[in-house]
């Protein structure tokens, strides 16, 4: 842990050598370096909506989806046309079932039961999800040709605790009910590709099961993520 934090500390300071610092440069909030320079720090630089492709044996999936969010992005480009840039993102990652219901007992990791059973009697049942909160650290490497890039890699994962949302109603009523802390497994992996035009782009994300962040014992998921994403 303390090997990885060092790395990161001296990945953040590298622009340092390469350029001055700078405020704001054609709109972006850049910490270190310019728009122009060949590395640069900068701040909150893009946003992405995705889809969750899921593939589970335990529950039937239902407008499963992605948000993230970028913290901070260090740029490297050694040349023009060819760079490296590494991220620290929040992401989260919705899992919706309107068959099924999530729950989790005294351990806090997610299973899976028949909606009916979570909660017997009269009710219409609404939807089941389940939510991961994760800071992410994509690596990837881009090739920027005028406003188009092109870019693949890697996307490490912190994967924080996240909750079970049930909605359903009741005589009439809307009832919702929020577990919180659900565990998942601390550290995974993804991988990442993605083409942009002019700040707009489509990317897409698939999760290895060989890097699961579910933990044993939860729904097993087959993940592919597709979606859009914009710079700010």
């Amino acid at each position: 842990m303390k090997k990885t934090l060092i790395l990161i500390c001296a990945l953040v300071a590298m622009p340092m050598f390469y350029a001055n610092v700078s405020a704001q440069d054609d709109g972006r909030l850049i910490i270190v370096g310019s728009s122009d320079s060949k590395a640069s720090l900068e701040f909150g630089t893009h946003m992405g909506f995705g889809y969750n492709i899921v593939k589970a044996d335990s529950f039937k999936p239902s407008n499963s989806g992605e948000f993230f969010i970028n913290i901070l992005k260090l740029n490297l480009y050694p040349v023009d046309f060819f760079g490296i840039e590494l991220g620290i993102d929040y992401k989260t990652l919705a899992f919706t079932s309107k068959e099924d219901a999530f729950y989790a007992e005294g351990d806090k990791i997610a299973k899976v039961m028949p909606y009916s059973q979570k909660y017997p009697g009269e009710i219409t049942k609404n939807f089941s999800r389940l939510r991961t909160n994760t800071f992410s650290a994509p690596l990837m490497i881009k090739i920027a040709a005028d406003k188009f890039k092109i870019g693949a890699g890697v996307e490490g994962n912190l994967n924080l605790t996240g909750r079970i949302k049930d909605k359903y109603f009741k005589d009439g009523k809307k009832v919702k009910n929020i577990d919180k802390g659900i565990q998942f497994n601390r550290y995974s992996y993804n991988f990442v590709a993605g083409l942009a035009y002019d700040g707009t782009g489509l990317y897409v994300k698939y999760y290895p099961k060989s890097s699961s962040f579910m933990p044993e014992g939860s729904p097993d998921i087959n993940l592919t993520t597709v979606g859009v994403i914009f710079d700010f």
